[in-house]
């Protein structure tokens, strides 16, 4: 009796197993993982949206597409299954065995028993047609829609593993990442060109002057969107050497060109203890190596997509083929402005003189089509912060990266560490909004234990823009912020 007892709770138990197994939900592989790992002859399912449909008699062709790669997956089933709802970016899910294919440019298939739509496709107004490639000035008009079309996906999927390759150069330097603030009381760079934040309430209920309303306002006094966080990257420097940070920031340039962005992201870095010439030195080795070392493995990871892009942007494959096989040419602002006086179609530049971009391309063109580290600037066109040179007192131990195709993509350079030197610089309160917020700043060498820093910004969408031949800034990120223009 006690024998049949357990060898009946033993069955039990077996039948229950058996329906835990029955009820365990199929797995979803990625379609970038069964291309890669090709588990032949196994069931698996699949999630994405269909990007072409081919029909036959007897046989439906589907190339399935979820976002993981630049290849779709075909998969086939009998044209008796296939669902009346199916048709063109329809969502759908495919269960099925991945199977060798016979077509040349493909080495797997799923070969379908189940599929099931998980909603229909294109419905009245939507933008993008089958088997269309759209331009840019019209997929940027649907900035909530253009993730589904193959280009933008593309390019997603670049942007996302440059910004992985730029935080994996500074945990193998050592680097310890940092998330400076949004929300400022300076402006950092003292262009003016920043966002006041108000409180809704706070404006609604100041009627009067503007000192009304800064005193009624959130914080007590104003505060603003950054334009960068390098002052307080300059902080932290000083209890952890080697710091950066991956932050947006936020500038109220009123343009509309191809090249301006009120919205953006920037990397920057700032490195303890990196003093006149030798420091200087290091920042710029710094600089390109990371520059280097974030495109080659960009390269490595996501190679389909870049050369789906350098296809259809021609010279772009040689210009960072160039920059990654040669060093970066070092120029000195002097040495430029010889350079340009050469140049019959620029507009002249005098010394003491911000460059334009025609003439950043045209240095860029000159010399080599490679990058170009362009230093030495005239003290008097760089932010305040800027540490001199200690044989040239009217320079600044500054840095500018220009690339081919785009210009300015990154600056930095060595940091003011003399305090009476730094005082004297500070810009006046008209110019800087209120200069008792910078206090704290100066406290950085007031109160002792500072020591001199360097480091440098990078924009995020120039270096994408570079990488790739991308013409319009917009069309490097999701949704795209410029003047008057924020529709989601």
């Amino acid at each position: 009796m006690a024998v049949h007892m357990v060898g009946l709770r033993g069955l039990m138990a077996t039948r229950q197993y058996c329906n835990n197994i029955n009820n365990i939900p199929r797995q979803v592989r990625r379609v970038v993982a069964l291309l890669q790992d090709q588990p032949l002859h196994q069931t698996v399912t699949v999630k994405g949206w269909v990007k072409g449909m081919r029909r036959q008699k007897e046989r439906t062709f589907l190339d399935i597409d979820d976002g993981s790669c630049y290849k779709k997956l075909q998969v086939v089933l009998n044209s008796d299954q296939r669902p009346a709802t199916l048709g063109y970016h329809s969502a759908v899910s495919a269960t099925g065995i991945l199977q060798p294919s016979t077509h040349p440019s493909q080495e797997v298939e799923l070969l379908a028993e189940e599929i099931e739509v998980v909603d229909v496709g294109m419905q009245g107004d939507y933008p993008f047609k089958a088997r269309q490639t759209h331009p840019p000035d019209y997929t940027r008009r649907f900035p909530h829609l253009r993730p589904r079309t193959n280009s933008f996906a593309s390019l997603l999927r670049v942007r996302s593993q440059m910004k992985a390759a730029i935080q994996h150069y500074f945990e193998r330097e050592g680097f310890i990442n940092v998330d400076t603030p949004i929300l400022t009381t300076n402006d950092c760079e003292g262009g003016g060109e920043v966002f006041m934040v108000q409180h809704l309430m706070a404006e609604q209920q100041s009627k009067g002057s503007s000192e009304g309303k800064v005193q009624d306002s959130y914080f007590k006094q104003p505060a603003y969107l950054t334009v960068s966080g390098q002052l307080h990257l300059e902080a932290v420097a000083n209890g952890l050497s080697k710091v950066y940070n991956f932050s947006p920031a936020f500038r109220s340039e009123n343009s509309q060109t191809r090249r301006h962005l009120a919205e953006f992201w920037m990397v920057e870095a700032e490195e303890a203890f990196l003093v006149g010439r030798e420091g200087m030195e290091a920042l710029l080795g710094r600089l390109e190596g990371l520059v280097k070392e974030v495109m080659t493995e960009v390269l490595e990871v996501t190679s389909q997509d870049v050369q789906a892009h350098w296809q259809r942007n021609q010279g772009t494959e040689e210009a960072v083929r160039s920059a990654l096989d040669k060093p970066f040419s070092r120029v000195s602002y002097a040495e430029a402005l010889d350079i340009l006086s050469g140049a019959p179609d620029l507009p002249p530049v005098s010394p003491g003189q911000d460059l334009a971009r025609e003439h950043e391309l045209y240095l860029t063109n000159t010399l080599g089509h490679t990058p170009v580290l362009l230093t030495d600037w005239p003290l008097t066109i760089k932010p305040f912060y800027m540490s001199a040179c200690e044989d040239d007192s009217s320079l600044a131990l500054a840095v500018d990266l220009l690339v081919p195709g785009v210009g300015e993509v990154a600056g930095g350079g060595l940091r003011e560490h003399h305090l009476p030197t730094l005082q004297g610089r500070l810009p006046p309160p008209q110019h800087h909004h209120n200069n008792n917020s910078l206090q704290w700043y100066l406290d950085l060498r007031a109160l002792g234990g500072g020591v001199p820093t360097g480091g440098f910004g990078i924009g995020v969408e120039r270096l994408l823009q570079f990488l790739l031949g991308i013409h319009n800034i917009k069309d490097t990120l999701p949704f795209p912020r410029w003047a008057h223009h924020c529709p989601c």
